[in-house]
């Protein structure tokens, strides 16, 4: 699925988000979508402080999580459903690849994206960090980026 490069609505614009971060081209694709005070909500047992800048939210999530998978061969994501109303959007989708210790990994995932004025100002995924703990970053010996 692909989302017009020009539209402003919340669902195009957190589809092309999520593909700048599938693909690793956050600097030029991602973040320019994304208002300057964009916020990102963790989960509870994912990170403290829950609500954190966006960018400062997926440079942990890449080296703590994406980081978890085999480099060779890395992951897959298939979009399930989009849906979206004005400001507000809901994406569901599907991510699997093998882990560095040779597991394989596959989730389910739900973000939610809010946007004003034609940029995103709130970030909020769900999805099973039970899982994510066991087989990419052990949460329970994490040492968040924002603890001293």
């Amino acid at each position: 699925m692909s989302a017009s490069a020009d539209a402003t609505d919340a669902k195009s614009l957190g589809l092309r988000f999520l593909q700048s971060f599938w693909s690793g081209k956050l600097e030029e694709e991602g973040y320019p979508l994304c208002a300057p005070d964009a916020r990102w909500t963790f989960q509870k047992t994912l990170h403290e402080p829950r609500v954190v800048p966006v960018r400062e939210a997926v440079e942990f999530l890449v080296s703590a999580l994406i980081g978890g998978f085999d480099p060779d061969s890395g992951y897959t994501v298939d979009v399930d459903n989009l849906i979206g109303e004005g400001d507000e959007a809901a994406i569901e989708y599907r991510a699997q690849g093998k882990t560095r210790s040779g597991e394989i990994y596959a989730n389910n995932y739900l973000v939610r994206f809010t946007a004003r004025d034609g940029k995103l100002v709130s970030i909020r995924p769900y999805f099973d960090t039970h899982l994510v703990s066991r087989l990419l970053f052990d949460l329970d010996r994490r040492k968040s980026p924002y603890e001293g």
